[in-house]
Parts: structure tokens; sequence; C-alpha cells
């Protein structure tokens, strides 16, 4: 439940855009995932700080099973890495974590200042479960605003932004979501989904 001094905000879900609106793949069913397993069998040995064989074997079976009582929905990507927008993205973030860390430490130390929150609703322009995690985690990471739900079949956020003093300041968090999702596109998606940011035909 939302305090007093929070608000929930947010437009009407816009139009799907070019190539970005694929429809969302059905849930996987049950059948062994040995990449995951692997993936598992790692975090495994990094647990028990022991390379051996019994520790592989045991992780990756361990990751079999997980995986067959819990099969993970597959995702859908048939983009490639881009390495000068990867670059800049990853300028972008550390820029953001460094100038929002001294801004929430000012809010702290701002004494007789009431804070209001909101949580303003974002609709994203892409339909893809890893555009939309990876969106979500990026904002998540700037001190000042949280990711509070995501609705993968919508593609819409729930955003908490601390101190709003305006609708000036609550459209300015929405496009910093909405630039945040741009970098992750041009830095994994296919061609047709960046041609899609720009407005040209696939």
């Amino acid at each position: 439940m939302m305090n007093a001094d929070e608000r929930e905000v947010g437009p009407a879900a816009p139009e799907p855009v070019g190539d970005l609106s694929t429809e969302r793949p059905t849930p996987s069913r049950r059948r062994p995932q040995p990449r995951m397993s692997i993936v598992t069998a790692v975090i495994w040995v990094l647990l028990w700080g022991d390379l051996s064989l019994a520790n592989l074997v045991s992780g990756f079976l361990l990751g079999l099973l997980i995986t067959w009582v819990f099969p993970l929905p597959p995702i859908d990507f048939h983009g490639r890495f881009r390495l000068w927008p990867h670059t800049k993205l990853i300028a972008i973030l550390l820029f953001d974590l460094v100038r929002s860390s001294f801004v929430v430490a000012a809010q702290a130390f701002h004494f007789g200042h009431t804070m209001r929150n909101a949580v303003v609703r974002v609709d994203l322009k892409t339909h893809s479960d890893l555009y939309l995690t990876l969106t979500s985690e990026l904002v998540s990471l700037v001190p000042g605003t949280l990711v509070m739900e995501a609705r993968r079949q919508e593609s819409v956020v729930y955003l908490h932004v601390m101190d709003v003093r305006s609708d000036a300041d609550i459209e300015a968090a929405r496009r910093k979501v909405l630039e945040a999702e741009e970098r992750v596109v041009r830095s994994f998606g296919s061609d047709d989904e960046v041609a899609a940011l720009r407005g040209e035909p696939s």
C-alpha cells in the first residue's frame, strides 16, 4: 500500500513499435536444460570452493533437477553484441551511479524538507523478457529509483522515484527508463530492432 505522499502515475499504454513488438514465447515444457545445468555446476563448485569431479557432477545433476522441477521460460534472443553501444551503456551507468549517489546523500542531509515520492508506470517499447530484465536492472542499480514491479505480459514496469516535486520530475524519471531500454536494445538487439528504434522500415 502506498503512503499518503506517494502516488501512481502513468499514461495509457502506447502502441507497439515495429519489430520491437514480437509475441511473447510460450512457457517452456519440462525438458533438460544443459546450459543452465552447466551454470549451476560452476556456481556449485564456487560455493564449495573445491574443483573436483564429484562437485562438477553433483552440481550438473542438481542443475538438471532444478530446471526440470522449475522450468525457466525460454528467452527469444536474435540480436548480437555491439561493442560501442555497450561501452556507452556502461559509461552512462557509471556516471549515473556517481551522480545519483551525491544527490541521494544531499537529500538525506536536507533537514526540514518533506520528501514526496511517486510510483510511476512506464510502458516499455519492447516485448522481450531479456530487455525487460536488463532495463529493470539498470534502473534499479541507480540510487533514488527502484523497479517495484515488472509485468512481462504487458511490458510495463512500476518505478518508485524519490523526491518528486512536479510533473516534470515524473516525466524525467519515465524518460530515463525509456533511454535505458534504448541503450539495451542498441547494445544487444538485432538490426531490425535497432532500425525500429530509429523509425526506419525493417
